[in-house]
């Protein structure tokens, strides 16, 4: 058993980036929305070759104008029909509350328009199905943006799991919580916007265990509401075949917010925050447990993450900006290509992630 290497930099760490060849070709978005995400976005486009901001649409004209001019939006509108026929529009990315990303999605779908929808791409299994629905008919490309799938790390990490590295995945062990406060926060806790935490971040690790190990045999779980009415903290539980997860997200604490997925011959962690994660962890089959151990959030526990220690090496896959580049890049290829759904963000992924949460809100 070989020492691990800290920070190693693979060939190609930063691989699924733009690449120079769509530098000459302009590809037009336009987004719905003007909050924090939409702003991420914007800026993210900067750093893919050919991609810009044609228009910009939210019900305050003075916030879509001055989101225009910030980031080179040619135009700026406040009613989405009117959005939605400029002939400019190549693509359309929503960056609304959870509670209207389907009625949106499908008047875009309705128009003509490639749709990116931010996660999560709806609040129900129904009204995802009935995206898939529109886009199917129109021949319309639609993609929810669970954008961490596209993530070098999680790319690398999935490649590894396919060709063997860690032998075959026996269970999958994941934390995405946050402390969030109503005053503070007050969108996430409200159930007419669709808040609440398993809506909010659940869908990361739930996405993940299924775009590694497929569909679930059987799904438990259970949910903690608090007053506002929706859910603070809520546990999965994923059977499959021949593997197990076990998923957590909430609102009332700071989590781990590592994704472990151990093998029969090794385990991989996407480090914290993992959803934009920037390194990943290879485990031996003898380091297996270190997997797991908990993660410190102190200087000195962070320094130690990334040690060289026998039977362990870290992978670095570092990047510019947010993260978001890598799934728009992913629609403006999928878009030229003429295709109407991603690979490896397939709506039926979608749907299946939302089936599981409405499963365990029913048990409430």
């Amino acid at each position: 058993e070989s020492a691990g290497v800290a920070q190693t930099v693979r060939p190609g760490a930063d691989a699924f980036a733009a690449r120079s060849d769509m530098a000459g070709e302009r590809f037009n978005w336009g987004i719905v929305g003007t909050g924090g995400i939409a702003r991420q976005f914007a800026a993210d486009l900067r750093l893919l070759p050919g991609a810009s901001i044609a228009s910009v649409c939210s019900r305050d004209i003075a916030r879509a104008a001055a989101f225009a001019a910030e980031f080179g939006a040619a135009r700026a509108f406040a009613e989405l029909n009117e959005f939605l026929t400029d002939p400019a529009l190549d693509a359309v990315y929503i960056a609304t509350p959870n509670s209207v990303h389907a009625a949106q999605a499908v008047r875009a779908i309705d128009a003509g328009k490639p749709v990116l929808v931010e996660k999560p791409i709806a609040v129900t299994a129904d009204e995802a199905r009935t995206i898939a629905a529109a886009a199917a008919e129109r021949g319309v490309f639609a993609m929810e943006g669970l954008w961490t799938r596209f993530l070098p790390a999680v790319r690398a990490a999935k490649q590894m799991i396919d060709e063997g590295h860690i032998g075959a995945v026996r269970e999958i062990r994941a934390e995405l919580a946050y402390h969030r406060t109503e005053a503070v926060d007050g969108r996430l806790f409200r159930p007419e916007l669709g808040g609440g935490a398993a809506l909010d971040l659940g869908v990361y690790p739930l996405s993940l265990a299924l775009h590694f190990l497929g569909r679930p045999a059987s799904v438990t779980g259970s949910a903690q509401v608090g007053p506002s009415g929706v859910d603070v903290r809520t546990e999965f539980r994923l059977r499959f075949d021949a593997a197990e997860a076990h998923l957590s997200c909430g609102f009332d604490r700071d989590g781990d917010n590592r994704f472990v997925i151990i093998g029969s011959e090794g385990a991989l962690r996407l480090e914290a925050p993992f959803l934009k994660a920037q390194r990943l962890t290879l485990f031996s089959q003898r380091s297996t447990n270190a997997a797991l151990s908990a993660g410190g959030r102190s200087f000195l526990s962070r320094v130690a993450a990334r040690l060289p220690l026998p039977g362990r090496e870290v992978l670095s896959h570092a990047f510019d900006g947010v993260g978001l580049r890598f799934e728009a890049e992913a629609v403006m290829r999928a878009v030229r290509a003429g295709e109407t759904q991603s690979v490896i963000m397939p709506i039926a992924d979608s749907i299946a992630v939302l089936e599981i949460i409405d499963a365990v809100r029913a048990t409430r």
